[in-house]
C-alpha cells in the first residue's frame, strides 16, 4: 500500500508538471495516467484485504456500506470540483490532487499498521528454489479452482455489466432517441437532451447513494442477507433493463430511483461476502482477482454496444434482464452455500456434553 500510494503521488505530481504553464505534454500525461491506474490497481486489493482482516462477518457489512458511501460522496465532490477547475485551472487542479495523494501516503505510512501476520513453515531445499513467479501462478490457480468463488466472480461481472451499460449502450441510445425538449420542475424550465439525461441519471444515482445508504441499512437490517442481496439484484436488473428502451424523462428518473434502492440493498452485502469466501492466508490474491470484475463488466458492456446495433431496444432490455437474473441466481447459490458453511461451523464449535445415561455406562 505504501509503494502504491507513493507511485500515485509521484505520477500525479508529474501529470501536474506536464499540464503546467511551462509544459503541455498530452501524450506523456496519458502514459502517466496508465501508470497511475497500475498503482491504483495494486492498492485496492491490499486495502480491501486489510478491511476484511480488521472486521468480522457481523461488522463487515456496515464497514463496506460506509466505504461505499464515502466512495460515492468523494465521486460527487470530485466531479463538482473537477468540472469547475478543469477548463481554466488544470495545473492547480492536479497540484491539489497531488497534495491529497501526499496526505493519503502520510496516513498510510504513519497511521496504518500491518494486519496480516503470515505463519512461516519449514521448507525443503526444493521449495526454496521455486521462483516467486511460480508461487504466484500456483496461488492464482488455487483461487481459480475455488468453484464457489468463481460463481461469485461471474455473478459480480454479470450484475456490474448492467451498471456499465448505462454509460455505454444506454448512453448512445439516449443520444440518438431522446431529442432536445423542455421540462419544468419547481417552477424552473430547462432543456434536456440524451447526453444531459445520462448526466442527470448518474448524478441522481450518486446523490441517492449518499443520502439513502444509512436508511437502507436500517430498513433491511432484520432481513436475511441471502434474500436481501437476491431481491436487490432482481430490482436493480429489472430497472436497468427498463432503461434500455424507455424514453420518457420522468419515468427514467423514477426507474433510476427504484434501481438505486436495489443497488443499495445488494452492494454492501456483496462486498462483505468476499471476506467469508477468501481464506485469511490468500485474501490479497482473492481481492486481486475480484478487482478484475470491473474490467470483465466493461468488456461485456462494450460487446452489448455491438449487439445493440443488431437488435431493437426492447430485446436489449430483455437481454440485460437475463444477465441480471443469471447473476441473481449465482449469488443465491453462493449465499446459500455460505449459510450452510456457517451453520456447519457453528455446530462443530458446540461442545459435546454427555447425558446421564452415557455417564452411568462409563462408570460401569
Amino acid at each position: 500500500m505504501i509503494y502504491s500510494d507513493l507511485g500515485m503521488f509521484v505520477t500525479y505530481l508529474f501529470i501536474a508538471l506536464c499540464n503546467s504553464p511551462w509544459y503541455d505534454l498530452p501524450y506523456i500525461t496519458a502514459a502517466l495516467f496508465v501508470i497511475n491506474m497500475f498503482f491504483g490497481g495494486i492498492f485496492q486489493p491490499a486495502a480491501q484485504a486489510m478491511i476484511i482482516d480488521l472486521t468480522d462477518s457481523q461488522s463487515r457489512k456496515l464497514v463496506f456500506t460506509i466505504s461505499y458511501w464515502v466512495s460515492n460522496l468523494s465521486t460527487a465532490i470530485g466531479g463538482i470540483v473537477g468540472a469547475l477547475l478543469f477548463q481554466n485551472y488544470l495545473f492547480e487542479l492536479f497540484i491539489g490532487i497531488s497534495l491529497i495523494s501526499f496526505i493519503s501516503l502520510s496516513i498510510t505510512v504513519y497511521l496504518i499498521t500491518e494486519t496480516y501476520k503470515p505463519t512461516f513453515h519449514s521448507t525443503s531445499s526444493t521449495t526454496n528454489k521455486r521462483t516467486s513467479l511460480t508461487i504466484m501462478i500456483q496461488k492464482y490457480s488455487t483461487v481459480l479452482k475455488d468453484k464457489l468463488f468463481m460463481f461469485y466472480i461471474l455473478g459480480a461481472v454479470l450484475v456490474l455489466s448492467l451498471e456499465q451499460s448505462l454509460t455505454n449502450y444506454m448512453g448512445i441510445r439516449f443520444e440518438k432517441e431522446i431529442h432536445p425538449q423542455s421540462i419544468s420542475t419547481f417552477g424552473l424550465d430547462f432543456m434536456v437532451d440524451g447526453t444531459k439525461m445520462l448526466g442527470f441519471l448518474r448524478t441522481e444515482n450518486t446523490i441517492l447513494v449518499v443520502l439513502l445508504s444509512s436508511i437502507t441499512i436500517i430498513l433491511f437490517k432484520k432481513f436475511k442477507d441471502r434474500w436481501t442481496v437476491v431481491i436487490g439484484i432482481i430490482i436493480f436488473s429489472c430497472c436497468f433493463s427498463l432503461l434500455a428502451f424507455i424514453n420518457n424523462i420522468w419515468m427514467l428518473f423514477m426507474i433510476m430511483f427504484i434501481g438505486t434502492i436495489g443497488e443499495l440493498m445488494y452492494v454492501p452485502i456483496k462486498q462483505a461476502m468476499i471476506g467469508d469466501l477468501a481464506p485469511a492466508d490468500a485474501r490479497s490474491t482473492y481481492m486481486a482477482l475480484y478487482s478484475l470484475t470491473t474490467y470483465g463488466a466493461m468488456v461485456i458492456a462494450s460487446l452489448l454496444i455491438i449487439v445493440g446495433d443488431w437488435v431493437q431496444p426492447l430485446f436489449m432490455g430483455g437481454l440485460l434482464l437475463i444477465l441480471g437474473l443469471v447473476g441473481a441466481y449465482l449469488f443465491n447459490i453462493v449465499t446459500k452455500q455460505l449459510e450452510l458453511r456457517k451453520h456447519n461451523e457453528s455446530k462443530s464449535n458446540i461442545p459435546y456434553v454427555q447425558n446421564n445415561d452415557e455417564k452411568l455406562e462409563q462408570t460401569k
